[in-house]
């Protein structure tokens, strides 16, 4: 019996999966995918990423493949700007088909077992075990059922883990993304420079931009489920309507194209009901989603898959992975994660205010080490609660 199935080879997975291995655990990972493989994703770690990537042991790799990602450029509805830089640290801007190959041979290389195209079809569990199905290829002979004391479900948005221990439904509405990999964005800095991320507001969506290896920039959309359903008809003639909207995008477009498909996902800006069961833990998406304004998914998920790992690491060494054991996990994410949470559905609401966004926007211009506190609160570099002080809140919405 093994001690640990990881469903899901993504951040959350493959970091789990590094640290059971590398503590000595008999770890297996299936995924339903084949790797390399892309996936719809800001593909932007911001700088609080850099610590668990140096105790996966991925860093170095990471610093040699990504381009560094100094700060942010924020545009706000009415066009005002303000560049502004982290105080320590850098993020990344790194294509998911590459981080996501990164991490899963670093799980490999631990000694995780790894098989792909492996899809989940069901959860079974007794008293220190629980048992997976798994279907790989078609007809007879194409399931196997592997028994592990301990399931780790990191298998994304949709997760099927999280579906078969009752954790909780996906909202209805909420957010969702469109992105697509743009070459010729006019705008983008002297070459040898080190451009910042940027981050566009308008009435009710926002736009993010990460410049990658290779002269690509990953440009992408968080737009209302309403609006989004607008676009049904034509999602291609919607996508690009909606950059030229955006001012800080309108004069910048005439030599850009999309280099491949455009990528769709969401609902984001969710939590499940609860992240763990008998046997079951889970992390990443499979548990929770934060709104992408903050660029903090990245690091939820690498944080979330440590975590996960070192509370089954625990209850595996204490008697086993009841839910009361590992109830635990759920209390420590919500400690570790809730400031986070907490600010994200503030900025999301004053964001789709023009007017305060377009006062914090000038605030920041004018005085860059308030931009600076900002970007550190909610990139990592400082406790996310910090944006909510109150003489920073007042500083940014220009009544301090």
């Amino acid at each position: 019996m093994l001690d640990a199935i990881v469903v899901g080879g993504g951040p959350a997975g493959s970091a789990a999966a590094a640290v059971l291995a590398g503590a000595g655990c008999r770890v297996l990972v299936a995924d339903r995918a084949r790797f390399p493989r892309s996936k719809p994703c800001g593909d932007y770690l911001n700088p609080g990423c850099a610590g668990v990537l140096d105790r996966i042991g991925i860093l170095g790799e990471i610093e040699r493949t990504a381009l560094p990602v100094p700060g942010w450029r924020i545009v706000a509805p009415d066009g005002a700007a303000a560049t502004t830089a982290f105080s320590a640290g850098t993020g990344f801007a790194v294509p998911r088909r590459t981080l996501d190959h990164i991490l899963l041979a670093r799980a490999a290389a631990m000694g995780a077992a790894v098989i792909e195209a492996a899809r989940v079809t069901a959860l079974d569990r007794g008293p220190g075990w629980v048992r997976v199905t798994i279907e790989r290829g078609v007809g007879p002979g194409g399931y196997e059922h592997l028994s592990a004391r301990l399931v780790i479900g990191a298998d994304g948005l949709r997760s099927a883990i999280a579906r078969m221990i009752g954790a909780g439904a996906l909202p209805r509405d909420g957010r969702f993304t469109v992105g697509a990999y743009l070459e010729g964005l006019d705008g983008t800095g002297a070459p040898g420079e080190r451009p910042p991320g940027e981050i566009h507001f308008a009435r009710d969506r926002f736009c993010g931009i990460a410049y990658l290896p290779g002269g690509l920039a990953n440009v992408t959309i968080a737009l209302p489920a309403g609006a989004l359903r607008t676009w049904r008809g034509d999602l291609e003639a919607g996508y690009w309507t909606a950059l030229r909207a955006f001012p800080g995008l309108a004069g910048r477009l005439a030599r850009a194209r999309s280099v491949g498909r455009l990528r769709a996902s969401g609902p984001v800006g969710y939590r499940r009901r609860q992240a763990v069961g008998d046997g079951v833990l889970l992390a990443g998406d499979a548990a929770a989603a934060i709104n992408p304004m903050t660029g903090q998914g990245m690091f939820l998920a690498l944080r979330g898959g440590e975590l996960a790992a070192r509370a089954a690491l625990r209850t595996l060494d204490q008697g086993g992975p009841t839910r009361r054991a590992l109830a635990a996990y759920d209390r420590e994410r919500r400690r570790e994660f809730g400031d986070a949470f907490l600010v994200s559905r503030i900025l999301d609401d004053l964001a789709f205010r023009p007017g305060a966004i377009n006062r914090a926007v000038r605030a920041m211009a004018g005085r860059p080490a308030l931009g600076t506190r900002f970007i550190d609160a909610v990139g990592g570099v400082s406790r996310a609660a910090a944006v909510m002080h109150p003489g920073l809140l007042a500083a940014l919405l220009g009544i301090a």
